[in-house]
Order: C-alpha cells, then sequence, then structure tokens
C-alpha cells in the first residue's frame, strides 16, 4: 500500500555487518513510496577493503553526514539499530541543523558526550583477540537470543558476510554538543524478545524525557530479520 506521504529515510546498520542487512526492510518501505537510503559504513560489508587503523567512530559519522551532503537530502528520518545508534549520534553534530527532522533508535546505543560503545556495553569490552592488532571479529556464539531465531541457512549466509570491525569504533568516545537534542521528533524503539540487558536502561532512562517517544517492539535485537513488516511500520510511525 502506497504511503500518504512520501519520506526521505537514512538507515544505519549495526556492527560487523553492513547496508545489505537492512535489504528486506528498505525494499518494503521503497515500495511503500519512501527514498530510502541503507549505507554501509567504511570497512565494513561491501566496503570490507577499506579497513584501516584510521576507521573509528568520527569516520562512521563523516560517512552519514556525507550521504545527506551529497544526495542532497532534507527533511531526514534518520534510522540507527545497534552500533548505529553511535555513529547516527555523533554525525548530527555535522549535518546542518534543520535537515535531520526525526532521529529514531532501534534497540541501539546512545551515547551521551564523552561515552564510547565500549563505556556503555555491558561485560567485556570490544576488543582484538590479540595485542596490537586492531580489529574486533564479529562473535560466533549465540548472544542472548541476539541471532538465536535463525534457521541453518540464514546464519550460515549471515556469518559469511559478517567482517571484522576497527577497535576504534568502540573505544573512540563521542563528542556531542547537543545537536541531536534539537531534533524535532526523537523516538527509542526498545526490543523486549530478549534479555535486553543492554539497551533497556536507555529505555527507562528516556520514558521519564517528554521529549522522546519510547516504543516496544515484541522481538530479538535483529529486528530487522525477525520483522521486516513490523520495523518498516515503525520506521514510519516516525517519519517528520
Amino acid at each position: 500500500m502506497m504511503a500518504d506521504k512520501r519520506g526521505t529515510i537514512v538507515i544505519v546498520h549495526g556492527a560487523w555487518v553492513g547496508g545489505w542487512r537492512w535489504r528486506k526492510v528498505a525494499d518494503l518501505l521503497r515500495d511503500r513510496g519512501h527514498y530510502v537510503f541503507t549505507p554501509t559504513l567504511t570497512g565494513l560489508g561491501e566496503r570490507a577493503h577499506l579497513t584501516s587503523r584510521d576507521v573509528n567512530l568520527a569516520m562512521h559519522a563523516q560517512d552519514i553526514a556525507n550521504v545527506i551532503r551529497y544526495e542532497e537530502l532534507e527533511h531526514v528520518l534518520l534510522v540507527g539499530h545497534s552500533y548505529g545508534g553511535m555513529p547516527i549520534s555523533q554525525a548530527t553534530e555535522l549535518i546542518p541543523e534543520g535537515v535531520i527532522q526525526s532521529i529514531l533508535y532501534m534497540d541501539a546505543f546512545m551515547p551521551e558526550n564523552g561515552q564510547s560503545l565500549n563505556d556503555l556495553v555491558p561485560g567485556e569490552p570490544h576488543l582484538p583477540p590479540e595485542e596490537g592488532d586492531y580489529l574486533v571479529p564479529p562473535p560466533r556464539l549465540l548472544l542472548q537470543g541476539f541471532n538465536a531465531h535463525m534457521d541453518p541457512a540464514s546464519r550460515a549466509s549471515y556469518e559469511d558476510r559478517r567482517t571484522a570491525q576497527s577497535v576504534y569504533c568502540f573505544s573512540q568516545k563521542a563528542e556531542l554538543t547537543g545537536a541531536r537534542d534539537r531534533i524535532p521528533q526523537k523516538t527509542y524503539v526498545i526490543a523486549t524478545g530478549y534479555k535486553n540487558d543492554t539497551f533497556a536502561p536507555v529505555a527507562e532512562r528516556l520514558r521519564t524525557q517528554p521529549e522522546w517517544r519510547v516504543e516496544e517492539m515484541p522481538f530479538t535485537h535483529d529486528l530487522q530479520h525477525v520483522a521486516v513488516t513490523e520495523s518498516a511500520d515503525m520506521i514510519e510511525s516516525a517519519l517528520p
């Protein structure tokens, strides 16, 4: 069904994957009439050959800002999933005020100024397996239901396309001066279908802030895989 209002949507993926992870949701949103971008961050996915020690949170924020600048996008809904919440937060500092009209965190990290992802993740920080290395391999174990839902074929395809990621994406601290706070519409989505110790505290904190809308989705962390239609619906609900 064609949407009543055409939106401009930029969706930023999580760690160790690429824009490919959001293809089904993006295709559905495009079928509904929206203008959708799913950029792959430097060093990941089809851009894995560009990885280096220079790849960090700031570069990923610049990746997002450059898509918006060079495509001359306006009235943008900016979406981040999981790790994607880190670079979308920093990207708001690089994009002229008024361009991003709505921001949506989907089971995502949401740093404050001076926080890195490693400051926010429960348990051990994300670090390379060997001293002197800079690449953090993707975890291969089932993580509290993050990917336990996959059938063998889906899991094999998923594992084959994940790539190691620069530790500096996880260790570099966000530099935020309040640009995110000035975005007119702000939404946080918490996935409640697994033991969500990572993102539940973020949702609880934001429930006390009237400028934020907090929603729940009864699925596991990989919303874009287990809840394609519901994820598209939620993204549409956050359009400016």
